[in-house]
């Protein structure tokens, strides 16, 4: 084992699902190679960033983490590290989808600045990949993955209907809510079923399409997915969409559940078509796929175990893990 390296990663939320998927994930990965992994808060009051600044300079290797950090701030990170790397999964420059999609000039400047500012970048998509290139950068592409534990997926619930499924929050419920009308022309083509929604916020529905209502939980959300027969992922497509790294896509597939998704951004890389899931790129076809699934168990499941395989092959962490650590071995050499 190489002489150990500490990395201090600096984020808004320690306990958030970037710093678990992104980094927690690996991190016994990366203490085989000699990384250790010490997480930090960017807390809005300057004494307290103060304390992370001098972390940082401590340890002398800085990862910011899909955060935008004022300009000033990048330089004073930069100026106390030897190697700084920057790791995005979200379309930083622009706004999110509830205002607009649109580009902002004080976040392209932020995006900018810490891309110019860094000695390694990675990001979660092909479509990231490009906006730090846009920037300046060559970044090194690392999805967001999940586990995919060994054997067969969780059969399938017996329920009856089916129960179709979305796992979200509150910032993305939306997304569901778009699609009420698409959802309540299921039930008037004949199929009933319930909606699962794994969330902090639940959606209203039509009298016709009953909702469970389960509170995400991390140590319960496999077991909610479980519960599912059919996903769903609906997004709209703009740039703040197109940056997203499909985590829930991957959660669902990883359980054995095939997935009906729009076909934007990486979702049409996540999703084979006909053969894990069903890519939809307009509302007609939203039903058709869902209706498909709802109509055919046996297809229904094959494509479940597909979606399983699939995921430990693509988009596990054990399939991404040597990646992972080949670019920070490299990125703090």
């Amino acid at each position: 084992m190489s002489t150990a390296r500490t990395l201090v990663v600096i984020t808004s939320d320690p306990e958030g699902p970037v710093v678990r998927r992104r980094v927690r994930a690996f991190e016994p990965h990366l203490a085989r190679a000699g990384i250790a992994i010490e997480v930090a808060p960017w807390p809005k009051v300057w004494p307290l960033r103060k304390e992370t600044l001098a972390k940082a300079e401590k340890a002398g290797n800085a990862l910011v983490l899909s955060r935008l950090l004022r300009v000033a701030d990048v330089a004073r990170v930069r100026e106390r590290v030897r190697r700084l790397l920057f790791d995005f999964d979200d379309a930083l420059p622009f706004r999110d989808t509830a205002r607009g999609a649109g580009a902002s000039a004080t976040r392209e400047d932020r995006f900018r600045a810490i891309i110019e500012a860094s000695d390694a970048v990675s990001a979660g998509n092909a479509y990231l990949v490009l906006l730090a290139k846009l920037a300046g950068a060559t970044a090194t592409l690392l999805p967001t993955v999940v586990d995919v534990g060994d054997g067969p997926a969780a059969p399938e619930p017996p329920d009856s209907p089916a129960v179709l499924g979305w796992i979200g929050s509150r910032a993305t419920l939306p997304y569901l809510e778009a699609k009420t009308l698409t959802l309540a022309a299921v039930v008037a083509m004949g199929k009933t079923y319930r909606l699962r929604v794994i969330a902090d916020a639940f959606p209203s529905m039509p009298p016709g399409i009953p909702v469970d209502e389960v509170r995400w939980d991390e140590r319960t959300e496999e077991a909610a997915i479980d519960g599912i027969h059919v996903g769903l992922a609906p997004l709209p497509d703009d740039p703040w969409t197109r940056g997203k790294c499909g985590l829930k896509v991957v959660q669902m597939l990883a359980r054995g559940r095939p997935v009906v998704a729009s076909a934007v951004g990486v979702q049409r890389e996540q999703i084979r078509h006909g053969v894990t899931g069903y890519l939809a790129k307009d509302d007609p076809e939203f039903v058709e796929a869902i209706l498909a699934l709802l109509r055919d168990p046996a297809k229904r499941r094959r494509m479940g175990a597909a979606a399983r395989e699939d995921a430990r092959a693509r988009w596990s962490v054990a399939a991404w893990a040597p990646k992972v650590v080949a670019h920070l071995e490299r990125a703090l050499a």
